[in-house]
């Protein structure tokens, strides 16, 4: 057991102390322990230092569960009843449950196939609208402009209706003064779903709702869980977003290279020389270096922290042997993703370093790929991130088509990068302290030009993440 000065508090001072790179310090002060344990208020926290532990948290995933803490994020963000949190406990293990039995009802409405398309379609025209609007060199605080977007790209996709629009930042639902808003978006939730609108919305927000109704979860509590899928949908990608597009026009290098491999995913269209469609399913599938530095943000900005609930008193083993950890009842095991993205021995002695190339398969190359265990930044194992799909593609599908339509120029003159100091535990991915103000210049070579997406059909993007 660490940090126990002053019994309880001592870690709750270092977390305020060390704030996101809490559990990096205490990597660094302890490496030689696989796994420790801290003791706050009302808690057992029982991380993980050891790469070779996470795969078997992951095996055991009947025993160290993450449904206990939705059901918790259920009652304290979104407000919901006792009836429906007592329903949300019911057999957490079996799909025949609320929790893994969403998980089998959503997850092929977000995974490449039609329903996806669908998604991505609509995504493309709420891009393109933006995009058409910007016919002349124009600053825009880059933050929020990929913000706002995103916010309104995705509700338009999942949802479908316009008076569903929510413009403002998915935090604001959560922390603070957000229970104002929560209400707000409840009362709007509310009236879409008692009208029927939700049969409108995409593939994915019906099976969520009808899967409520199925299990019996109140009237009054349907709109109040459907609130929280607009955290799940944007909270991550708007940052991350935002990294990616800085990365990419930031780095000249990666701004060529991620430039060149878009446009041969460009192809011309049937409505006459000056239509062009962009190929997503080649972006996804055939674009190396967009997707190693997609990767790279993660790796770099990504701070999530992986959470189960110890169901039962049990031993946790390594691969290989040796000896076990034994973790009590009622304890949570966290796996920050810092303490493993920031980890020299398996990243190499750069890895301070923001490189858009690291995810490359390179012939030749010394240092083998990390094992996808390393990689948090979808999660893994049963909590891997149903999502992902379409947050990769939305991502990808914004940065390729401003590689392909603009030149985005630092409004300083110069790239300065971001700090992140503010950026709390509780975000998966860093924020940055201030804005940056950027301007969008329209390429000439492109002007005049009308743009589709379109999908060949290829395989999805291969995403670094271990099952």
């Amino acid at each position: 057991m660490l940090l126990t000065s002053v019994p309880f508090l001592s870690p709750i001072l270092g977390m305020i102390e060390w704030s996101k790179d809490f559990y990096t310090h205490m990597r660094e002060q302890h490496r030689d322990l696989p796994i420790y344990t801290l003791r706050i208020p009302g808690a057992r926290l029982y991380v993980i230092n050891s790469l070779g532990l996470i795969p078997a948290v992951q095996r055991q995933w009947r025993t160290l569960i993450f449904a206990p803490i939705q059901v918790k994020a259920a009652k304290a963000a979104m407000g919901a009843s006792k009836e429906a949190l007592t329903i949300m406990k019911r057999d957490m293990l079996t799909e025949q449950g609320f929790m893994s039995g969403m998980v089998k009802v959503t997850h092929p409405t977000m995974s490449n196939g039609p329903a996806l398309y669908a998604l991505n379609s609509r995504a493309f025209e709420v891009f393109d609208k933006a995009l058409r609007q910007i016919p002349s060199p124009t600053t825009v605080s880059m933050y929020d402009w990929i913000g706002r977007l995103i916010m309104r790209a995705t509700t338009e996709a999942i949802y479908a209706l316009m008076y569903i629009m929510l413009d403002i930042l998915p935090q604001s639902i959560f922390f603070g003064p957000a229970m104002q808003a929560r209400e707000y978006l409840v009362k709007a939730f509310t009236k879409y779903y008692t009208d029927g609108s939700y049969k409108q919305g995409s593939a994915y927000i019906q099976k969520f709702t009808e899967h409520c109704i199925s299990q019996g979860i109140p009237e009054d509590d349907v709109p109040r869980l459907l609130v929280g899928t607009v955290f799940n949908n944007v909270a991550n990608t708007i940052p991350s977003a935002f990294w990616l597009i800085y990365r990419i026009f930031s780095d000249p290098a990666a701004l060529e290279e991620c430039r060149r491999e878009v446009s041969q995913a460009v192809r011309p269209g049937d409505d006459g020389p000056n239509e062009s469609v962009l190929d997503l399913s080649v972006v996804l599938s055939s674009c190396p270096t967009l997707l190693s530095t997609y990767h790279e943000v993660f790796r770099h900005h990504g701070m999530a922290n992986s959470v189960r609930v110890v169901r039962e008193d049990c031993t946790l083993q390594a691969e290989g042997g040796g000896g076990g950890y034994r973790l009590r009842e009622g304890g949570l095991v966290m796996m920050p993703a810092r303490a493993q993205h920031t980890n020299p021995d398996v990243w190499g002695a750069d890895v301070d370093e923001f490189r858009h190339g690291r995810f490359l398969k390179q012939q030749g190359q010394s240092r083998p790929r990390p094992s996808p265990a390393a990689f948090r930044g979808f999660g893994g194992g049963t909590t891997l991130c149903p999502g992902r799909h379409f947050a990769t593609s939305e991502i990808l599908l914004l940065a390729a088509l401003l590689l392909l339509r603009f030149d985005v120029r630092p409004a300083a003159g110069r790239w300065d990068v971001p700090s992140t100091a503010k950026s709390s535990q509780a975000e998966a991915v860093e924020q940055p302290d201030d804005d940056v103000e950027v301007v969008f210049v329209p390429r000439p070579e492109v002007a005049g030009r009308t743009w589709r997406v379109g999908f060949s059909g290829r395989r999805d993007a291969e995403l670094l993440v271990q099952m």
